[in-house]
């Protein structure tokens, strides 16, 4: 039977906060972006690959995906550019009416007439003669008119019955052949000695580990807390290692989600209070993947000296193909194994993936202001 206490879960916390800590270093990683997925993604094709970090992330250093239900990055995108809109109305309102009516007449003069693509630009040249005043602001009007126009037709082949995959860069074979090119990393941890500090990463403060010591456990289960309470060492050994950004495809338009982000009037916006739906402090859109970190032919050997009870040693024993602190990857192909020796005093858990199959150990997030180059 497994005893859960109606307490705080400091300790499992704290010694995947002090893993946290250890791997950013190894990997030479930034704290200030860098986020752990949990479990760890084991990808098997471009569309896998792909699944893993289409995603909006969730604030937290600890990505657990059984316990958050994050939207898609393309869902969110989507939905952003499908929310704007420059009616011609707010064209003629910014050139004033005569002068609207002076520019259709001169359009309909051009044989054959100028494409949609070329209109900011002879607007431009035509209004410097005719209209300077107003030049400017109906370039830049036609420019978002054209900006929005675009993204949404090139969004069409990607919604609706018969949709295509939102596609992103790296491919799955990109990432293979990118980490076999990589150089790999040896490294160890210590929960008695590894700072569990996490104040100074981009999520300070309390960010909950929702595992115990395996997948789908709570951490404040006795067993999870006998566990973190003990001294942890990790052995870890990574034949390969690298980090690689991660690209939206064809479908993505950065230009006009950075516009979308810098205004909050209408135009751009269909309805202005949709900028706080999406980027607002509680929005569903207000952060992003910007690169992944992912290794191949992982051995980690773990050894704790918690004296569990044979009834729990059996436990333990019983659900290791659900996966184990610290990777908490379960057992669901071949390409990954567990293994574990128990005594009086002494757990030793061995995790391996076969080499060949690249494990997604996490991501570098980014706020939204900072991915749409805002700062």
């Amino acid at each position: 039977m497994i005893t859960i206490y109606d307490t705080p879960t400091e300790a499992m916390t704290a010694v995947t906060d002090g893993w946290y800590n250890r791997l950013a270093a190894s990997l030479n990683l930034s704290v200030q972006h860098f986020q752990l997925l949990q479990p760890p993604g084991l990808p098997a094709s471009d569309q896998g690959l792909w699944d893993c970090f289409n995603v909006v992330p969730p604030v937290t250093l600890k990505y657990n995906r059984w316990y958050y239900q994050q939207p898609t990055f393309f869902s969110q995108y989507a939905a952003v550019v499908n929310g704007l809109s420059f009616p011609e109305s707010d064209f003629v309102k910014d050139v004033g009416a005569d002068t609207y009516v002076q520019w259709q007449a001169y359009l309909k003069t051009i044989s054959p007439p100028p494409p949609a693509n070329t209109l900011p630009t002879v607007w431009f040249q035509w209004a410097m003669v005719n209209a300077p005043s107003v030049a400017n602001i109906g370039r830049s009007d036609l420019s978002t008119q054209l900006l929005i126009s675009s993204a949404q037709e090139v969004l069409k082949p990607y919604e609706g019955t018969d949709a295509r995959p939102a596609d992103f860069s790296p491919s799955f074979s990109d990432l293979k052949n990118t980490l076999q090119a990589s150089s790999g990393a040896r490294f160890s941890f210590d929960s008695t000695h590894d700072d569990p500090d996490v104040s100074n990463s981009w999520v300070p403060g309390d960010d909950p580990n929702y595992f115990g010591i395996w997948t789908g456990s709570s951490a404040a289960f006795h067993i999870s807390r006998k566990f973190a309470s003990s001294k942890i060492t990790v052995s870890a050994e990574f034949d390969h290692f690298a980090t690689l950004t991660v690209t939206p495809g064809q479908w993505y338009n950065s230009s006009l989600l950075h516009q979308a982000w810098a205004s909050q009037s209408t135009p751009p916006w269909i309805d202005s209070s949709d900028w706080q739906t999406y980027f607002g402090p509680d929005g569903s859109f207000t952060h992003a993947v910007g690169s992944l970190v992912a290794a191949d032919g992982i051995t980690l050997t773990l050894d704790s000296d918690a004296d569990f009870t044979p009834t729990e040693q059996t436990l333990i024993k019983g659900l290791v193909a659900m996966g184990d602190w610290p990777v908490y990857c379960p057992i669901a192909s071949s390409a990954v194994s567990n293994s574990i020796t128990t005594g009086p005093g002494s757990t030793t858990i061995q995790f391996k993936s076969v080499p060949g199959n690249p494990v997604v150990l996490g991501f570098n997030v980014f706020d939204i202001r900072s991915y749409v180059g805002a700062g």
